[in-house]
């Protein structure tokens, strides 16, 4: 993921999180976001000492800026956070995939009305 794609600045998490739009929960994450005024979506990604140590932890981060690629969400005009939960570990890629899928179809389809 290319470095105008991602939220970086604690103060942006904070932006995103305090506004509490929820995207999407399961037991595997959960998707916050809020619109920007940028061209482009911006995605920060969380992934707690809960799921595993340093090497499961980066593990994670790579397929998930793979399924995000997938989705083809950049162009949209939205901050997002990605919260990844335990769980997560415990389903396919491709079922993840799927379920990260879902969760931005609604963005996709009324993409500029939020």
């Amino acid at each position: 993921m290319k470095k105008i794609y991602r939220l970086k600045r604690s103060e942006d998490f904070k932006k995103v999180l305090d506004e509490r739009r929820c995207l999407h929960r399961s037991d595997s994450f959960s998707i916050f976001y809020i619109p920007n005024e940028l061209t482009n979506a911006r995605i920060g990604l969380s992934v707690s000492t809960k799921i595993g140590n340093a090497v499961i932890r980066t593990r994670v981060k790579r397929q998930l800026r793979a399924q995000i690629a997938q989705c083809n969400i950049y162009s949209l005009h939205i901050d997002v956070v990605i919260i990844v939960k335990p769980n997560y570990l415990k389903k396919k890629f491709s079922e993840n995939l799927e379920l990260l899928m879902k969760a931005f179809l609604p963005l996709q389809k009324h993409e500029g009305s939020y």
